[in-house]
């Protein structure tokens, strides 16, 4: 199973526990502004969660389990589904691999 997630600068960072392996990781541009920073991960054990972390106030974290990140059977699904959410009509957006 893969599953996709994102973080946004400044806003929130999601990191993978134990048992969630990133394999491929995106810059979103919209307008040639970073926007999200996202993920593809590999899931090891269907136990595992995302930990969402939120930047704008203090001590404020969920974990979040990998069955609410999408169930995908191979990276190729996973890319068509980020691709389909990125990419609208003549909106001037960017999807750059940088992992």
């Amino acid at each position: 199973m893969y599953i996709i997630f994102g973080s946004k600068k400044n806003v929130y960072k999601s990191i993978p526990g134990y048992g969630v392996e990133i394999v491929e990781k995106y810059i979103y541009r919209f307008y040639n502004e970073i926007k999200l920073e996202i993920n593809i991960a590999k899931v090891i054990d269907n136990k595992s969660k995302i930990r969402v972390v939120d930047c704008v106030h203090k001590n404020c974290e969920n974990l979040i389990p990998v069955k609410f990140f999408g169930n995908f059977t191979n990276i190729i699904q996973a890319k068509k589904e980020i691709d389909s959410l990125v990419c609208y009509g003549n909106l001037n957006t960017n999807l750059e691999k940088i992992l």
